[in-house]
């Protein structure tokens, strides 16, 4: 499953957001306190000095210059506005006073304070801003200026934290609900960039499938793809061009060969029966002539079938379609079958009406390789059994036998050239002759016709071959 591309990248892109999103909640939390702290300062210090104003323009009028008016009994007015601003304070916890207050100790603690301007002072030039310690506790001291007084508010500190905080959690709360939404748009995500990505590792795929080896000259056009696949594609046409060169060599090696032998074999076959026929009956030289004669028939079967073979790489077979009746066919094959190997019981169950278009000599080809495929590896007092039906113009037919042969490990290879499964559990059987390109021609002739050859085994012991046919 960790071979899925698409899994991969969607794991990787999972965890790449999940880093971001866990590296910008840390980054933000350590990065905005001090921003977002100004930011507090400076509004508090708006609304401080908007409250002064207001309750500086409540004074009763005074016979002395405005700039000598007393402040002192706006202070609790002031002092209630403070308190209202942050309710969760009590009233000990805010401290207004006035710059004139004499002796009192809050100016006291104020006079090596460090005042400095807030962020945003040019909308409000008369609010300064100092951090005092006192009795362990840190406080935040506004000084807004009052004509010939200032107005001094000390608040803890801790209320500003309080406020960064809630926001802190806010935001935390808010990114907590968006996870399924932010899951979602993970997979979205996953699926267009995967899907983009493997468009063209798609196209180049259908492309694959189309190249034959048996057709020259085809090659992949480096403008069909993406400019970073050029590298691979030419790599690939190389290969595709060297492939080609030696399927070219290979198949027509096989066919120069077996057309060269053909005519020495002939000859050789000829003077054979010549010799055999003045050798003394039962004589040694007889015997070992016979043998010979036997070892050349089958190497002119083995050159017969390669050059079907080589006519079948190059879709060189002639057919000449026939309409031929399967029935027949089966039973003749029946007849010789229970003459030649009267010990293995032959069944077949078919319709005399089912009728095929076939090549004779090809059809009776891939018959006789078939049955004798199975007589070979049937043990004594075996069966094979032959079926037929017909359905939707197509004509199935079947051949399974019993085997003494392993079925383990026996599969498609046996339709591959010159492969033979020869797994045998017992060691009593005597491996017959072959020459491993019956099954692979046969497959041949199949697909020559439209048709297919497949193989099962099961159950038990029974082998079963499954050819389609089109129907006449």
């Amino acid at each position: 499953m960790l071979r899925s591309f698409k899994l991969k990248f969607f794991i990787l892109a999972t965890l790449a957001i999940l880093l971001f999103a866990i590296i910008t909640r840390v980054s933000v939390r350590n990065t905005s306190s001090i921003p977002l702290h100004e930011l507090f300062y400076a509004n508090f210090a708006s609304f401080l000095e908007l409250t002064v104003k207001d309750a500086q323009g409540n004074l009763s009028d005074h016979p002395s210059s405005p700039e000598k008016k007393d402040f002192s009994p706006q202070l609790p007015r002031v002092k209630q506005q403070l308190n209202n601003y942050f309710p969760q304070l009590n009233s000990e916890q805010i401290q207004v006073w006035l710059s004139d207050a004499g002796n009192d100790p809050q100016s006291e603690n104020i006079k090596t304070a460090a005042w400095r301007k807030l962020n945003g002072t040019e909308q409000i030039p008369n609010v300064l801003m100092a951090e005092i310690k006192k009795d362990g506790q840190t406080l935040e001291v506004f000084k807004a200026s009052l004509g010939h007084q200032s107005v001094y508010v000390s608040l803890p500190a801790d209320v500003f934290q309080a406020q960064f905080l809630d926001i802190m959690d806010a935001r935390e709360s808010i990114v907590n609900s968006l996870w399924p939404l932010l899951v979602v748009y993970i997979f979205l995500c996953t699926w267009f960039l995967t899907s983009w990505v493997m468009r063209s590792l798609q196209n180049l795929e259908n492309t694959f499938q189309k190249i034959e080896l048996k057709e020259h000259g085809v090659r992949l056009s480096e403008k069909q793809f993406d400019r970073e696949f050029e590298n691979f594609i030419g790599y690939f046409n190389s290969l595709i061009r060297r492939l080609q060169l030696s399927y070219e060599q290979a198949s027509r090696f096989s066919s120069d060969a077996a057309h060269e032998l053909r005519t020495p074999l002939t000859v050789i076959r000829g003077n054979l029966k010549r010799l055999l026929n003045r050798a003394p009956d039962h004589s040694v030289e007889q015997i070992q002539l016979s043998m010979i004669s036997d070892e050349v028939e089958r190497l002119i079967s083995i050159t017969n079938k390669l050059v079907l073979l080589s006519q079948a790489d190059g879709d060189n077979f002639n057919l000449a379609l026939k309409e031929i009746k399967l029935f027949d066919s089966i039973a003749v094959i029946g007849e010789d079958l229970h003459t030649l190997a009267p010990h293995i019981q032959f069944e077949y169950a078919l319709s005399p009406d089912i009728k095929l278009l076939a090549d004779p000599s090809l059809f009776q080809q891939l018959l006789s390789n078939l049955v004798s495929n199975a007589i070979k590896y049937t043990p004594p007092q075996g069966s094979i059994q032959f079926k037929a039906k017909v359905f939707a113009g197509v004509v199935e037919f079947s051949l399974a036998n019993t085997t003494y042969l392993s079925l383990e490990g026996l599969d498609d290879r046996v339709f591959q050239r010159f492969y033979r499964h020869l797994n045998d559990p017992s060691s009593h059987n005597q491996i017959p002759k072959g020459d491993g390109l019956g099954l692979s021609l046969c497959q041949e002739i199949a697909h020559a016709h439209g048709g297919t050859l497949t193989l099962k085994t099961g159950p038990e012991n029974w082998v079963t071959f499954t050819a389609t046919w089109k129907s006449a």
